[in-house]
């Protein structure tokens, strides 16, 4: 594919300067007409690969003079470029080699076409699945030089499509919501009546879901037919082959969690294929040690690729196992490692990694003996550090705290070997 797209790279600082740096400048020029300035498009989106043009929404004020705001953006050296798809009136200014350098898109705060912008950024941010699913459209054209650049177009709009159309249902995350049962638990469905409904089934008054339809939602931990329940959206099932999402309602204060619900919803989302998004996560992994001539004790922790954060080899539980089973294949699967988990030593802590979703983290101990072949496209690097070492790349978060009570165990000597995958 030709153009911006074969310049992908990993986000640098120098990035973050050049921005901030246009951002003065486009304040500066607009003053008079500019309600708000956003960073939008990949080099917003951190984690990712992106094209090192910074793409800027540009929100007018209603009363906005629009010749005099473009005569000004046209004697700053940008181009007005011609009307496509998007809609979005797009201003592009260059650098010395004629590439692009920065894209304005242009239109007024407040409107659903500004509200589209930031939504998409959000979203990928807020969503790393989201996030790694563009980075794999874009390397996808990138990598195929003849690539048509109308196919890449068409690809990004279906993308952003679907992204927009997640971004609703994501709002109702943690929200509470009525749902009128239309399919009580035990109840057949009227077309395929060899399906039975193992959970109340039903949608939202006055809530239109991607069919144009009120929205479905499934109601999980309430063991009886009922005809309405209101509660807490703790989930939404993205049907990636289909046109809607369904909502996961339960009472207020249920946690539960992708395997849960997953099994939960199979007797009808067995036939599509679809993501469980949830506001509660669990993960699980190990702090990790090795023992060193001289008694010296040393810890591993792993560089995230998409983060750019230090952290413990850990990973999301998959349906059916457990914890304990989780941690070993997440150990191996990113660091190569096949460790023993010591018994006797289990913690957990909880935090926030979005604004509506929280995840549960459970922390074992592991001995290593071998050598750590990590996954290049999850781990970016990784160290065997000292106690204060590690707790410092750790950035002080509580991990380091879990890391410093794992060392004191292991001095303690009560440490016994689990098991071993």
């Amino acid at each position: 594919m030709k153009g911006a797209e074969n310049r992908l790279a990993r986000h640098t600082p120098v990035w973050d300067v050049e921005y901030n740096a246009e951002k003065v400048r486009l304040l500066q020029l607009l003053q008079n007409e500019l309600a708000e300035l956003q960073h939008i498009g990949t080099t917003a989106i951190r984690g990712i690969l992106a094209v090192p043009v910074y793409d800027i929404a540009v929100g007018l004020k209603p009363e906005a003079g629009i010749p005099a705001a473009f005569a000004r953006l046209k004697s700053a050296g940008y181009d007005l470029l011609p009307p496509d798809v998007s809609g979005y009136v797009r201003f592009v200014r260059r650098n010395a080699e004629g590439e692009e350098k920065f894209c304005l898109w242009v239109t007024y705060a407040g409107t659903p076409a500004w509200n589209d912008l930031l939504a998409f950024r959000n979203y990928l941010n807020n969503h790393v699945f989201a996030a790694n699913e563009y980075e794999t459209l874009r390397r996808r054209f990138a990598e195929v030089p003849e690539a048509d650049g109308s196919d890449y177009a068409v690809s990004k709009a279906q993308f952003i499509r679907k992204i927009l159309r997640l971004s609703v249902t994501d709002a109702c995350l943690g929200e509470r919501v009525t749902v009128q049962v239309e399919r009580p638990l035990g109840s057949r469905h009227p077309d395929h009546p060899e399906l039975v409904y193992e959970l109340n089934y039903g949608f939202v008054p006055g809530m239109t879901g991607g069919d144009g339809e009120p929205q479905d939602a499934y109601i999980y931990g309430v063991p009886r037919p009922v005809r309405q329940v209101t509660g807490t959206v703790i989930a939404v099932v993205h049907r990636k082959n289909d046109t809607e999402d369904k909502l996961i309602v339960a009472p207020s204060g249920t946690i539960a969690y992708e395997p849960q619900l997953t099994a939960a919803v199979r007797f009808v989302e067995q036939y599509f294929d679809t993501l469980i998004i949830c506001i509660y996560e669990k993960s699980c992994g190990a702090i990790i040690y090795r023992k060193r001539p001289g008694g010296v004790i040393e810890y591993l922790i792993v560089l995230q690729s998409k983060s750019g954060t230090w952290s413990i080899p850990k990973g999301h539980i998959d349906s059916g196992e457990t914890e304990r089973e989780t941690a070993l294949r997440e150990i191996y699967e990113e660091t190569g490692l096949r460790v023993a988990l010591i018994d006797g030593f289990r913690r957990e802590m909880t935090y926030t990694v979005s604004a509506k979703a929280s995840k549960n983290l459970v922390i074992f101990l592991a001995e290593a003996d071998g050598e750590v072949v990590c996954r290049e496209n999850e781990i970016g690097d990784y160290l065997w550090a000292d106690k204060d070492t590690a707790i410092k790349r750790l950035g002080g978060r509580s991990i380091g705290h879990v890391l410093e009570a794992a060392d004191a165990y292991i001095r303690s000597g009560r440490k016994k070997p689990f098991g071993r995958r």
